[in-house]
């Protein structure tokens, strides 16, 4: 079922299972960033919940390209009102920082059982992300965490300069605030998360980081958390390596008639 189904049936999730979610989430962004992905549309409708607790990213059907500016006409809004990050409302340039937007949305719904922004029609809700601030999360669920509560409303700041720089900053995060939770309580995490220092930063002028970026852009319409890039980047290589070999024996063949 999607995020969306399963917080409408348990009303609210504990922060245990909130933060195990946000995890596989921000392993995703983490990845499809690195390819120079922005989602654009996160929101629980798009996150799949297996049986297992195992999230997926679904959908990156409006997603956008980091290294590709003004495709976007600007003034054109693209997003979910309810989820989207002010610099969506005002038809800006968006980057990494506004998919940690949404996904600090999401965790605000997640443990608090609503959106942090309500109205009865769409632009009214996207004009609050802009100019609204959110109802601290401990003041509906006093059960949150003060830290969970803290790193929520970082990434729900207005200026997108004053959030997690980053997928793999915020999951950093989120896995010290899950060290704190009881044994008993944790929900397994799927694999060990990855330490904002373990993640290497794309190099740009690279041409492996160019052919990672140009796969990423071809993921367009659907990228899960566990990405099969790998497989499908073995293959481009190879393809890549008989493509310069045919060239190679036809200079060859060519130099000796």
């Amino acid at each position: 079922e999607d995020l969306k189904s399963l917080v409408k049936r348990k009303e609210k999730l504990a922060d245990e299972e909130a933060i195990s979610i946000a995890k596989q989430v921000c392993e995703g962004l983490v990845e499809a960033h690195e390819l120079g992905v922005v989602h654009r549309d996160l929101k629980p409708q798009n996150i799949m919940i297996d049986k297992k607790g195992r999230a997926k990213i679904m959908d990156f059907g409006i997603s956008r390209s980091l290294e590709t500016k003004g495709v976007t006409e600007v003034g054109v809004i693209i997003g979910t009102p309810e989820y989207m990050s002010p610099e969506q409302v005002e038809g800006l340039e968006t980057d990494q920082r506004s998919d940690l937007y949404s996904l600090g949305v999401i965790l605000y719904e997640m443990v608090t059982g609503r959106i942090p922004f309500e109205g009865d029609a769409a632009l009214s809700i996207a004009l609050k992300h802009k100019n609204e601030m959110p109802q601290e999360p401990r003041q509906i669920n006093a059960q949150i965490s003060e830290n969970l509560s803290r790193v929520i409303l970082k990434c729900m700041e207005k200026d997108k300069e004053k959030r997690y720089e980053g997928a793999d900053e915020l999951l950093s995060e989120l896995f010290k605030i899950e060290q704190a939770i009881p044994t008993a309580e944790r929900v397994v995490p799927r694999r060990i998360p990855l330490n904002a220092k373990e993640v290497i930063k794309p190099n740009h002028s690279t041409r492996f980081y160019k052919l990672k970026q140009l796969l990423g852009i071809l993921l367009t319409k659907e990228i899960t958390v566990q990405f099969k890039v790998k497989k499908l980047f073995i293959q481009v290589l190879v393809i890549i390596a008989l493509a310069v070999i045919v060239r190679i024996v036809l200079r060859l063949m060519f130099r000796f008639n």
